[in-house]
């Protein structure tokens, strides 16, 4: 079981996200980006997504979808291919949650995945300051 992974942003947020965790982890299988820019028809971002989806999900575990903004383009558009057990989406995308799903989607399951991730990604926001504070 693998779920696939297709994170979708503004500009080239989606790929750099992608590399950044390419860095860390080495090559990824079945994760896409897809990076929506001002002069993108919104029919050209769905299309491209569609494909996104079409390839990550091949093997029908399932796709996330991570955008980067609840209310932007990336999520507006990526809502039109939510489907209960099939694709799901998180907003909100950041690189502990990227690296964090690539790491967990082959023993969860879709909507387990998304619940995991919502409260990783969550709690991997720190203040340093905080940390250091408490060690005095």
């Amino acid at each position: 079981m693998m779920i696939g992974i297709v994170v979708v942003s503004h500009i080239g947020l989606a790929n750099e996200l992608i590399y950044a965790t390419e860095l860390i982890l080495g090559s990824l299988e079945a994760v896409v980006a897809v990076s929506i820019d001002r002069d993108m028809s919104v029919e050209a971002a769905k299309e491209e997504l569609h494909k996104a989806v079409s390839l990550v999900g091949k093997d029908g575990d399932g796709t996330i979808i991570l955008t980067d903004l609840f209310g932007g383009t990336p999520t507006n558009i990526s809502a039109e291919f939510l489907c209960e057990g099939v694709v799901e989406i998180l907003t909100g995308v950041n690189l502990p949650m990227l690296i964090k799903g690539i790491g967990a989607r082959t023993n969860h399951g879709l909507d387990d995945l998304a619940a995991l991730l919502k409260d990783y990604a969550r709690s991997a926001i720190m203040r340093p300051s905080e940390l250091l504070r408490s060690t005095q």
